[in-house]
């Protein structure tokens, strides 16, 4: 089945918490679940509208 994968920007390179998940040091920014939700549903509006 297609699907689609992105990485939510978490910092730059060096800055605290902008590693890879998975890694002890991986702090989320929890600020970027909103925008991060709202592009999903935009995503899939604009998907559902072509289909």
């Amino acid at each position: 089945m297609p699907g689609c994968y992105f990485f939510v920007g978490n910092g730059e390179a060096g800055t605290p918490g902008a590693c890879m998940v998975h890694n002890p040091g991986y702090d989320f920014n929890d600020d970027l679940i909103e925008p991060a939700a709202a592009f999903w549903a935009q995503l899939v509006r604009e998907r559902l509208a072509s289909a």
